[in-house]
């Protein structure tokens, strides 16, 4: 037994094993969401409308797991945004992306899309503290899906456009909360 841990042996496996099943099934999600997105977008090999059926199955299935689950996943979504802004402001000094293969783009893009993830991740603060509501979870589901469109298409107009979304509903829930000013 561990001196800093009062579990035994077997509750730490058994929560580590449980743990590492959390990031794999998250690593599955992620990559049937993108996936499905290429279908639907019809990128590639994927042309034939088949292939933007299965892609509008898979995206409205996946996008029913996020919605069911947002409590789950919110916090960790807030972090993902904080390495994306931090990534991109890297990719933006550098002019191109540190990962392997590096990727070059006009320092504007890399701009465009530091802006955008900027606000996203300070319109998702909120969500450490207190659960979404309906309209919110809907909205951050569509951002998600929206961030996964922007990937594939290689634009930010998606992820603005969810943003923009995401933050009018927040401002239309905080007016009609009662005694909210409006200035």
């Amino acid at each position: 037994m561990n001196i800093r841990d009062k579990r035994t042996i077997g509750e730490q496996i058994k929560s580590g094993l449980r743990l590492s099943g959390w990031v794999l099934l998250t690593l599955a999600l992620m990559f049937l969401l993108l996936g499905s997105t290429e279908l639907l977008a019809g990128k590639g090999d994927y042309t034939r409308p088949l292939y933007r059926v299965l892609g509008g199955f898979g995206l409205l299935a996946i996008s029913a797991v996020m919605f069911i689950t947002v409590r789950r996943w919110v916090k960790w979504f807030f972090g993902v945004l904080g390495y994306l802004v931090l990534k991109t402001a890297v990719s933006l000094i550098l002019g191109f992306t540190p990962s392997t293969p590096s990727l070059f783009r006009p320092r504007l893009l890399f701009l465009e899309f530091l802006v955008v993830l900027g606000i996203a991740a300070a319109l998702c603060i909120r969500y450490l503290t207190r659960a979404p509501r309906i309209i919110e979870t809907a909205a951050l589901v569509g951002l998600v899906v929206a961030l996964s469109f922007s990937v594939i298409s290689d634009s930010i107009l998606p992820a603005f456009v969810a943003t923009v979304v995401l933050g009018i509903i927040q401002l239309i829930r905080g007016m009609l909360r009662p005694g909210a000013r409006l200035i």
